[in-house]
């Protein structure tokens, strides 16, 4: 017969176990970013090396999405993506669409595949969604003009459906009288 105490240290211990799992996150990851939190800044590389920063898109509305290729859920999402692009200025909304795939060959592959063009960007490492927390893909920050998050959106989005763009158009008229 297993004493109180045995089941209780058992008990402790698949909780330990359970907790680890569930919560885990790489030790050099500073996310998980959130809400109302100024937006960390990070560099990042264009296809032909031009590199570029966050803070150098401040005064615009930016959605920063993390993608792969081998991700079903972000190939879904992709084209709503592509068409946001061409509804918006990109004065006033940018996108960056991250790919965290492991070299620039499966990118370019998928997108002569579907025949989109889109921007994509670098983070081939994975350092700058470590830097935000990001576990799951797609994972989608919308950041204001001011520099700060105000909506996190975990898994794909149709980023024209009405109430999406509505969302949007919201933002970008109170960015613009902020």
């Amino acid at each position: 017969m297993i004493s109180t105490r045995s089941c209780i240290v058992l008990l402790a211990l698949a909780f330990g176990v359970c907790h680890a799992c569930l919560s885990s996150r790489p030790p050099d990851s500073t996310g998980p970013v959130s809400e109302g939190q100024i937006a960390p800044n990070f560099r990042f590389k264009d296809q032909s090396g031009k590199e570029l920063s966050l803070v150098d898109l401040r005064g615009k509305v930016v959605l920063i999405n993390f993608w792969a290729t081998w991700c079903p859920p972000c190939r879904e999402e992709l084209p709503s993506l592509v068409s946001l692009l061409q509804q918006t200025d990109p004065n006033e909304l940018k996108i960056l669409a991250l790919s965290v795939d492991e070299s620039w060959a499966p990118v370019n592959e998928y997108l002569r595949q579907v025949g989109m063009l889109v921007p994509v960007y670098d983070d081939f490492d994975r350092n700058i969604s470590k830097r935000y927390g990001t576990l799951k893909f797609p994972e989608t920050y919308i950041v204001d003009r001011k520099g700060t998050v105000v909506r996190k959106v975990i898994g794909a989005t149709d980023w024209v459906a009405p109430s999406m763009i509505a969302y949007l158009k919201e933002l970008l008229t109170e960015s613009n009288s902020g």
